[in-house]
C-alpha cells in the first residue's frame, strides 16, 4: 500500500452558505509530479487553501504519511514541510536574496545577533545548486521573476519541504526561465519531494507531470496518467462538454483610423513606436521579454511619462497622456497584473465593478444611487458569468484568478470604450474563460470600438487578431496582416532574423 505524502479525504468547504468543494479526495505520492488543472471557480485555490491552513474544511480530513494533519494556520503547514510556490510570489521585494533565503529561520551568532556572514554563505551554496548566479547580497526586486521563481523554490528546500505546490508558475515566465523552472521540478522530483503542479496550461502539464487530476465546480471529475489522457479528454472534463472552437469568428467591418501613434518614445524602454488602430479592428502586439510591449501601452494611457511622439486619438490630438484624461477620452486599460493594479483586493465585487464608472450611477444630487449599482453590477456577472456568491460582501481577494480577471474587464466593459488596450487579458484563465474573453473582445470590435491586444501566446494573436506588429528593443520591427500570419514569421521578427 502506498504511503502518501499527503492525503485528503472527503473535503468539504463553503463560503456564505454556499459548498465550493464537494467532497474530494486526492493523494500525491513523494517523487512524483502531480498535475491539477480545472476552469477558473473549480476549486482548486481553495483546495490549496485549506492543504494551507488558511481555511478549515468543514468536513473531511488530511493525512501526512497517514498521520492526522489538521493545520490551523499557514505556520502549521510549514512545520508539516509544506510549502507553496504562488503565482504572486512571497519575497520581500526590498530584501537581499540572502534574506530572504533565511527569513524564517536567520542564522545567529553567540551573542543572539544575526550572523550576515554564515547567511551570505550558506546562500551562496543554495544559489550554486540552482545556477543562480547572483551575489546573495542582491536585492530581490531588482531581479527577473524566473530569478525570483527559483529563490522561492530555493526557500522551500532549506526549509526541508517534502510536498510542494506550484500555483501557475509560468504565467509571467519567458520560455529560457520556464525550461529553468521545469528542471527544478525534474530536480526536486529525483530528490523524493512529492510535487502538486497547477496550472492552465495544459502543454506544460502534460510535459513535466505523471499524473493529472481535474475539478469541475468543486468536485474531483477524474486522475489519470498522464501518458493515458489527450490533451483533448482533458478539456471535455474541464469544461463539462466538448469545446469545439477555441477561437471565435465574427464577421465585422473596419472602418478608419481610430488612432495613429507616430515615434512615441518613452525612457528607457520605448525608443520610437508607429502604430495605427482602426475602428473595429484588433491590432495584436507580440514580443519577447523586454521589448517593451508593456511599456509602450502603458505610456500610450498615460501610466508612464512619454518622452516624445505624437499620439491622435479619434482625430484629435493627445500630447499628454493620463490615466484620467483616457478615462474621458474614451480609452480603457486592462493592466497584466490585475492583483496590484486592476483590483481593490479587499473591496467587494460589486465595488469593483462600479469604481470607473461612478459618475453613471450617481443621481443629479451627487449620490449614489443603488439600484442602478446592482443592476450594473448584475449585468457584468451575468455578462461575464463571474462565479460569485454574494456581491457585496465577497471580496475581489475570494475570487479565483479568472474570475478576478473577469472583474478587471468587466469595470471597462460599462463604459462601451472607444479603444481597449488589453495586456496578458487571458495571463492564467483556464480554456473556457479565455474563449469567453475572446467572444468579449470580438464583441466590442464588431461594435466598432479599436483594441490593442498585448499577448505572449502567438496562436491566441493569430486566432483572434486583424493585424499583428511584432515589438523588438522598443519599436516596431515586423507587421503581418491576417493573411500572413505565421509563427516562424512573427519569432523572425522577434529575434531580428533575416527572413528567407
Amino acid at each position: 500500500m502506498t504511503n502518501y505524502a499527503l492525503s485528503l479525504k472527503d473535503i468539504r468547504k463553503g463560503f456564505f452558505g454556499v459548498e465550493v468543494l464537494h467532497g474530494i479526495n486526492l493523494a500525491f505520492e513523494n517523487g512524483k509530479v502531480h498535475g491539477l488543472v480545472g476552469e477558473n471557480g473549480a476549486g482548486k485555490s481553495t483546495m490549496m487553501n485549506v492543504i494551507g491552513g488558511v481555511f478549515k474544511p468543514e468536513s473531511g480530513t488530511m493525512e501526512i504519511h497517514g498521520k492526522p494533519y489538521e493545520p490551523s494556520n499557514p505556520k502549521d503547514a510549514t512545520k508539516a514541510r509544506i510549502a507553496f510556490i504562488h503565482q504572486e510570489l512571497n519575497l520581500f521585494s526590498n530584501l537581499s536574496i540572502a534574506e530572504n533565503l533565511y527569513i524564517d529561520n536567520l542564522p545567529k551568532m553567540k551573542i543572539g545577533a544575526i550572523d550576515y556572514k554564515a547567511m551570505k554563505t550558506n546562500a551562496a551554496v543554495q544559489l550554486k545548486k540552482f545556477g543562480i548566479d547572483e551575489d546573495p547580497a542582491t536585492i530581490v526586486g531588482n531581479l527577473p521573476m524566473g530569478v525570483r521563481q527559483t529563490i522561492e523554490i530555493a526557500k522551500a528546500l532549506i526549509a526541508d519541504a517534502e510536498v510542494i505546490l506550484f500555483d501557475e508558475p509560468t504565467t509571467s515566465l519567458s520560455q529560457k526561465e520556464k525550461e529553468r523552472l521545469f528542471d527544478n521540478i525534474r530536480m526536486l522530483k529525483e530528490n523524493n519531494v512529492a510535487v502538486v503542479f497547477i496550472s492552465h496550461i495544459l502543454d506544460d502539464v502534460c510535459a513535466l507531470c505523471d499524473d493529472i487530476s481535474v475539478l469541475r465546480d468543486g468536485n474531483l471529475i477524474d486522475t489519470r496518467k498522464t501518458s493515458e489522457i489527450t490533451k483533448d479528454e482533458l478539456i471535455s472534463m474541464m469544461v463539462g462538454r466538448k469545446l469545439e472552437r477555441v477561437f471565435p469568428t465574427v464577421e465585422k467591418d473596419i472602418g478608419d483610423t481610430l488612432l495613429e501613434v507616430t515615434d512615441l518614445v518613452a525612457q528607457p524602454v520605448v525608443k520610437g513606436v508607429n502604430l495605427t488602430v482602426r475602428r473595429g479592428e484588433i491590432v495584436g502586439v507580440f514580443g519577447l521579454m523586454g521589448a517593451g510591449r508593456t511599456e509602450f501601452v502603458r505610456a500610450l494611457y498615460g501610466v508612464d511619462p512619454i518622452t516624445s511622439g505624437r499620439i491622435v486619438l479619434d482625430g484629435k490630438p493627445y500630447p499628454k497622456p493620463s490615466p484620467m484624461e483616457s478615462i474621458e477620452r474614451g480609452m480603457a486599460y486592462i493592466t497584466e497584473d490585475r492583483r496590484g493594479e486592476g483590483l481593490l483586493m479587499p473591496k467587494s465585487v460589486s465595488d469593483n465593478i462600479i469604481m470607473v464608472n461612478l459618475n453613471g450611477i450617481c443621481n443629479k444630487a451627487g449620490a449614489m444611487d443603488f439600484k442602478k449599482e446592482d443592476a450594473q453590477t448584475d449585468q457584468i456577472i451575468s455578462e461575464l458569468k463571474v462565479k460569485v456568491n454574494d456581491k457585496h460582501m465577497q471580496t475581489a481577494a475570494n475570487l479565483s484568478g479568472g474570475n478576478q480577471q473577469k472583474l478587471v474587464i468587466g469595470k471597462w466593459l460599462l463604459r462601451e470604450p472607444r479603444l481597449l488596450i488589453m495586456d496578458e487579458p487571458t495571463r492564467g484563465v483556464d480554456v473556457g474563460a479565455k474563449y469567453e474573453i475572446y467572444v468579449l473582445i470580438q464583441t466590442l470590435a464588431k461594435s466598432g470600438s479599436g483594441v490593442i491586444f498585448v499577448s505572449s501566446e502567438m496562436e491566441e494573436l493569430i486566432g483572434v487578431c486583424d493585424r499583428i506588429v511584432v515589438v523588438r528593443e522598443g519599436r516596431v520591427a515586423g507587421e503581418l496582416q491576417k493573411n500572413e500570419f505565421d509563427q516562424k514569421k512573427i519569432m523572425y521578427y522577434a529575434l531580428e532574423v533575416n527572413q528567407k
